[in-house]
Formats: C-alpha cells, sequence, structure tokens
C-alpha cells in the first residue's frame, strides 16, 4: 500500500511537471532513515537524484527511500520573524485628484519610517515618523502603527496596515498674516513583503491616508482635508 501511495504522488508531480512545462519537480525524499531532503527531482529512474538548494547534488537508491512528495523548495536562509523588533522604512507617491487651497490639483509624495515589535505573526505595533510633501503644504506625521502578516510559510508574505496620529505641519510661509496648521491623519491598506535573507525584504503597498490641516488668514481659519491613495515601496528587517 506504501509502494502504491509512493507511486501515485510521484506520479502526480511528474504530470504536475509536464503540464507545467518543466523538466525538474521539487519534491521532499523522506528517507527510511528519517532524514528529509528537499530539492529538484533530476532523475528517477532506478534511483533518485535531487539537487538542493545550494546545488548540491544527492543520490539515494530506491530502497533508501521512504515517501516522495511534491513541495514547493523555500530558500533556507529566509526566516520568518514570529516575533520581535521589526522596522520599516517606505516611501511612494500619494495619488488622488485634490484641490488646495491656492487650487491647485496635484499629487503628494511621502516618506516614513517605523520602529516597533511584533509579537505575533497578526500584531505588530511600532511608531511611525515621516514627511508628506503635499504640492502648496509639507507635514510632518507621527504615527502609532499596527501591521500583520496573513501568512508565515512563503518568502511573499501579505500583510495588512492601520496608522493613525497627529500630522505636523512644516510649511514654510513668508506671509505674516497666514499660518497653517496640522491635524488628524491616519492610512489603511494592504501590501506584500518579499524576503531575501533572514527576515529582511522589501515591501510593495498600496492603501489611503487622510490627513487634515488648518489654513488662518487674519480671523478666517479654514480647514482642510486631503484624502490620498498611498502607494508605498521600501524595505523592513
Amino acid at each position: 500500500m506504501k509502494l502504491l501511495s509512493t507511486l501515485f504522488i510521484f506520479f502526480t508531480a511528474g504530470w504536475t511537471s509536464i503540464a507545467n512545462g518543466q523538466q525538474t519537480r521539487e519534491v521532499s525524499l523522506h528517507l527510511k532513515n528519517g532524514s528529509v531532503i528537499r530539492g529538484r527531482l533530476l532523475e528517477a529512474d532506478g534511483k533518485y537524484q535531487l539537487e538542493t538548494y545550494d546545488k548540491s547534488i544527492w543520490v539515494f537508491q530506491r530502497e533508501e527511500v521512504d515517501t516522495l512528495i511534491a513541495e514547493k523548495l523555500v530558500n533556507p536562509n529566509i526566516r520568518y520573524k514570529h516575533k520581535g523588533f521589526v522596522h520599516y522604512t517606505e516611501l511612494g507617491p500619494l495619488a488622488m485628484s485634490n484641490r488646495a487651497s491656492n487650487g491647485v490639483t496635484t499629487s503628494a509624495f511621502s516618506f516614513q519610517t517605523t520602529n516597533g515589535y511584533k509579537f505575533n505573526q497578526w500584531v505588530y505595533t511600532g511608531l511611525g515618523i515621516g514627511a508628506d510633501l503635499y504640492a502648496v503644504q509639507t507635514f510632518v506625521p507621527v504615527v502609532l502603527s499596527l501591521r500583520g502578516d496573513f501568512s508565515d510559510r512563503s518568502s511573499k508574505v501579505p500583510f495588512y496596515f492601520l496608522e493613525g496620529g497627529y500630522g505636523f505641519n512644516a510649511t514654510s510661509n513668508d506671509v505674516d498674516s497666514v499660518r497653517f496648521g496640522g491635524g488628524a491623519t491616519f492610512s489603511a491598506g494592504v501590501g506584500m513583503k518579499i524576503l531575501f535573507s533572514g527576515n529582511t525584504g522589501f515591501t510593495i503597498a498600496a492603501g489611503y491616508r487622510f490627513q487634515r490641516s488648518s489654513v488662518t488668514e487674519g480671523a478666517r481659519e479654514k480647514v482642510e482635508d486631503f484624502n490620498r491613495l498611498t502607494l508605498r515601496a521600501g524595505f523592513s528587517f
């Protein structure tokens, strides 16, 4: 029965490989001595020949093998972090039509760095600071960040993010009668972290960002809301 099961798995792996137009198959080879070798199956005619991730070639006789299972290879240098310190640095455009106080309609640019602690796969909290450069106003947002990962079993990790805080207005102003003020800010979205070494990886994300500001001219105050689509790219470790 075990032999039939092994043959069935092998046949399934082979058929999948042919269907995908590949010459090799990614498998895990379970030996009768308890060892498990993962790699690309190069030969299965009378013996099993595997190429592991580091390009080493392993050869096993059929009588040494207990089970052969189709399995996607994962870079052994990647170590998903379930708990501990995590850093993010991201930048990108803040894109959407939004009319400013002087009638200018244009996009903006954002930069942010966040440091915090990851409690588990789903919960990371950190404090972030950055710079948002709009057409006629500049903000320094200070936010509390909440993040979490939807998966911990791949080098491509989808995640969510929620951020909220206060954007300090850092707009340069040469007119004494005009004053710029800051306001509440928050953002939310989803992204993808692509690991390449340990827990270090590239990040890409998209979502919504809100920033409130005020413009005071003499005794009159006007509140302005900036609503943007945020697109981010950066790195994390």
